[in-house]
């Protein structure tokens, strides 16, 4: 018969506790359950993470960093009508972790715009497991997840913002989030057509549209579609 001693469950238990400190605690925000669901899968597979929460939109995000308070948010920035862009900077006072956008979208412009509020890596949702565990745990480790390129690109915008005195026009259109500002420019391109159409056009309903150009409205500090489109036509380039 195999004897266990006190002794040797005691260094037993204290080596699954070692395991599970050491495991890195992460929050997955993403408005598709079963996506998330699979990420976890995935994750907690590699025995290097534990999924400790999934987020479906910003409130949930973040409740669930001041609960948990995570050593890494894994975020799809799409969050049904929601932009989890802005999102980030708002997590990062709310946690002492990072942040690792995880995306279907192609917009090298959007990608930097991540970087730039605050995530410490982009990867597109096309790349292999293997690269999204190796980039979240350099991530983890307190490395950047960039290529070069998308380096120079941040480098350059941080020096082009500093570099020049913005109007107030200017400031104003800076202060859209890049849903926003996709919905301002489609409204200011096709003034002709109604709301209904336009929300087709973006693949929102209308209601999440009339949402956006409230904001919108607010922003720019004007109080319908003319003079929106008399602003935007002036200063939108």
């Amino acid at each position: 018969m195999l004897m266990v001693t006190n002794t040797q469950a005691i260094a037993s238990e204290k080596v699954v506790k070692s395991v599970q400190v050491n495991t890195i605690k992460v929050l997955l925000v993403d408005s598709h359950r079963l996506v998330a669901s699979g990420l976890k899968l995935l994750l907690e597979k590699s025995k290097k993470f534990t999924v400790c929460d999934i987020a479906t939109n910003a409130k949930e995000a973040l409740q669930a960093v001041s609960t948990h308070n995570p050593d890494l948010v894994l975020l799809e920035p799409d969050l049904e009508g929601e932009d989890g862009f802005d999102l980030i900077p708002t997590l990062l006072k709310n946690f002492s972790g990072k942040v690792l956008v995880l995306t279907s979208l192609n917009s090298l412009d959007a990608h930097d715009q991540a970087i730039v509020r605050g995530a410490r890596g982009v990867l597109k949702k096309s790349e292999t497991p293997e690269i999204l565990l190796k980039a979240a745990e350099k991530i983890y480790e307190g490395e950047l997840w960039v290529n070069r390129e998308a380096t120079s690109r941040i480098l350059l915008q941080i020096a082009q913002n500093s570099a020049k005195e913005m109007s107030p026009e200017e400031i104003k259109l800076k202060s859209l989030t890049a849903k926003e500002s996709k919905v301002a420019r489609i409204l200011h391109a096709n003034s002709e057509l109604t709301l209904k159409s336009i929300s087709g056009l973006l693949h929102i309903s209308e209601h999440t549209l009339r949402n956006h150009l409230s904001s919108v409205y607010q922003k720019l500090n004007v109080k319908n579609r003319l003079e929106f489109y008399v602003f935007a036509s002036k200063y939108l380039k």
